[in-house]
């Protein structure tokens, strides 16, 4: 199900996702690439203070409690969350994002506020409130590739994420995740699991906002 382009006049091309894990991930980015995300900073990186934030393909995770192996390697350094691990199996992910044999899928996820990306919040909010919903925290995902040690930005195709609900959620309602994009697209993400303290929800490839929702 898909809202799209709402408050689009808040969401124009130069919509604002803050990055700061783009230059200071622990190294897990390659400053040199040409090809690395822009988006500007936050204020500070959860990761340039946590090297263990940064997984590999197949690390053990802890999502609600649960010790799930992550599919891809990326920097993992939501706080927000319960934990977050992706659950497509490596060979699909490649598959789904279309990668070359000397690419390796990768992502990186932290938290974001209304301060950090108030456009994209705008949006959240707005079909949150279309959903009668409530926004519990947000997410800046991005979902992309490294080759010859430099990030590759991909377009097209997207893995399962694995998401643990906030630490007091409430695991009687029912949760979903809203997705918003540059350029104003805002999709609205129906879990996947079935287990109440988590919410598993498609991620797309690039970057992007993703708000979990109480219903």
């Amino acid at each position: 199900m898909k809202l799209k382009k709402v408050l689009a006049a808040t969401l124009a091309a130069t919509m604002v996702l803050s990055s700061a894990m783009t230059v200071s991930a622990s190294g897990y980015y390659s400053s040199s690439s040409s090809s690395a995300p822009v988006e500007q900073p936050a204020p500070s990186s959860p990761v340039s203070s946590e090297p263990a934030a940064v997984k590999g393909a197949n690390a053990e995770i802890s999502v609600a409690g649960v010790a799930v192996k992550t599919s891809i390697a990326g920097a993992y350094a939501a706080k927000t969350v319960q934990g977050t691990a992706v659950t497509t199996p490596l060979a699909d992910v490649k598959a789904n994002l279309g990668l070359s044999d000397g690419q390796k899928p990768a992502i990186t996820i932290y938290d974001t506020t209304d301060k950090q990306s108030p456009a994209a919040f705008a949006s959240i909010n707005a079909a949150a409130e279309a959903l009668g919903g409530e926004v519990l925290t947000a997410l800046n995902i991005n979902l992309g590739a490294k080759e010859n040690g430099k990030w590759v930005s991909l377009e097209n195709g997207s893995i399962a994420l694995a998401t643990g609900l906030p630490k007091g959620a409430d695991t009687t309602k029912t949760y979903c995740a809203i997705c918003v994009q540059p350029g104003g697209e805002v999709t609205i993400l129906e879990d996947q699991d079935t287990n109440p303290k988590t919410v598993t929800f498609e991620v797309k490839a690039g970057i992007g906002a993703y708000a979990i929702v109480a219903q």
